[in-house]
């Protein structure tokens, strides 16, 4: 595993140790892995929709929609910069949740 790699799967560990959903910076997060230039754009696209997976891990039939809300915002928030990267791949997640 190349080292550029490692930063980011130790800073997704961190997130998801101490989730909370208010609390994770998503932009920065995306602007780290949009920046690192050690890392493929396949790369670079895997390491932001694990961080959207892991907003979504949290989310249960209990949650509120406060919680929903929340996790769909910052959702978008990887979709765009993934479309900065993949503008077609980007604009199809953009689009899938705007259906949902």
């Amino acid at each position: 595993m190349k080292q550029g790699i490692r930063i980011f799967e130790k800073e997704i560990e961190k997130i998801e140790r101490n989730f909370n959903i208010f609390e994770v910076d998503v932009s920065k997060f995306c602007d780290k892995v949009i920046g690192r230039k050690s890392l493929s754009d396949a790369q670079k696209i895997d390491s932001m929709l694990r961080l959207d997976a892991t907003l979504y891990m949290y989310l249960g039939s209990t949650s509120t929609k406060t919680l929903r809300d929340e996790t769909r915002k910052k959702s978008r928030i990887i979709y765009r910069a993934i479309k900065r990267i993949d503008k077609a791949l980007g604009d199809s997640f953009l689009s899938h949740q705007d259906k949902t």
